[in-house]
């Protein structure tokens, strides 16, 4: 009994880990000449870059992004980017995965030799299984961190919209550029009040912030 049930396990984990592989897509999106440009593509299942090809930077929800149906790039982003259910996958998932299939059935073959055990056994490997979740969705925050999404930035500089006018700045470092604090009461929004091209910033409507280079 104990060997059929190991045995049925692995299986279902090929299975499992094969499926998710399989159902992965890789899509190439090229914004030609810094123009927006949109690609068709089934997002239900996420999406994450997974190689950059221009020189100009890729940040999601900056150059790059995606909704229902599409992915999105614009200012000279081009990449290649990882779509479906196997997109937001990684090692650490198909790892966690693989010790789910190995610890269930290693809990099976010990609940049929120690019957008096069983709910103990279970219960450690659900907290195991929960730890290794929490301990991945930190990884992910921190990753965002590291790389100038709430960690310290290189430099901050001040830009302003005096009277709403359109006023230019210059970006003291190269790097991906973010509102460090607003300091207008006039919104400051994204490709509508601010934006960036090559090595400066500009802003208009009233906005004024300091900002950020990471």
């Amino acid at each position: 009994m104990n060997r059929n049930l190991l045995l049925a396990f692995m299986a279902f984990g090929a299975l499992l880990l094969g499926t998710r592989s399989a159902e992965a897509e890789t899509i190439r999106c090229e914004s030609q000449g810094g123009r927006y440009q949109t690609c068709s593509a089934d997002t239900r299942g996420g999406v994450r870059l997974s190689q950059q090809l221009s020189s100009q930077g890729c940040w999601q929800n900056d150059t790059w992004g995606y909704d229902r149906n599409r992915i999105w790039v614009d200012r000279g982003c081009r990449a290649e980017f990882r779509v479906g259910s196997g997109s937001s996958s990684s090692s650490k998932d198909n790892a966690v995965a693989a010790a789910l299939v190995i610890g269930l059935a290693a809990a099976a073959v010990a609940a049929d030799k120690h019957n008096d055990h069983r709910d103990n056994n279970y219960n450690n490997y659900n907290n195991n299984y929960n730890n290794n979740n929490y301990n991945n969705y930190n990884n992910y925050n921190n990753y965002g961190n590291n790389y100038g999404y709430g960690g310290n930035p290189r430099s901050t500089f001040s830009c302003e919209s005096k009277d709403n006018r359109f006023t230019y700045c210059s970006i003291p470092y190269r790097g991906h550029v973010e509102i460090y604090k607003q300091q207008s009461s006039s919104p400051c929004t994204y490709g509508r009040s601010w934006g960036s091209e090559n090595n400066r910033i500009w802003v208009s409507n009233g906005c004024r912030a300091e900002f950020a280079v990471y």
